[in-house]
C-alpha cells in the first residue's frame, strides 16, 4: 500500500535528507479516515522548502487515495494505523 502512495510522490528539489512520517488509517474502500497526523519530522532550516516538502507528501496522498483494495484486503486494513515514512533521497543515492 505504501508503494502506491510513494509512486505518486515527487519530493521538491532541495529537500534531500528531509523526512516525515504520517500516521493515518483507511476504510475498507481505501479512503482516508480523518486527517493524517505527523508523528516524526526532520525538516530543513528553510521554512519555504520545508512547507513544500510536506505539501508534496500530502499531494501524493491525495493522488493515491482511494487505494484500490480487494474486499479481503479492505477487511484486513480497515481502521488499522499505517505510518509510512517519506524521506527525500540525496541525488545519486540508491
Amino acid at each position: 500500500m505504501s508503494a502506491a502512495i510513494f509512486a505518486c510522490w515527487q519530493p521538491p528539489p532541495g529537500t534531500a535528507g528531509m523526512s516525515l512520517t504520517l500516521r493515518f488509517s483507511l476504510r475498507r474502500n481505501g479512503t482516508l479516515i480523518g486527517k493524517p497526523r505527523a508523528t516524526y519530522s526532520k525538516l530543513g532550516s528553510d521554512d519555504a522548502l520545508s512547507r513544500a516538502f510536506v505539501a508534496s507528501i500530502l499531494d501524493a496522498l491525495d493522488k493515491a487515495l482511494p487505494l484500490p483494495v480487494s474486499d479481503s484486503m479492505g477487511e484486513a486494513i480497515a481502521g488499522r494505523m499505517l505510518a509510512p515514512r517519506f524521506t527525500a533521497a540525496f541525488v545519486g543515492s540508491s
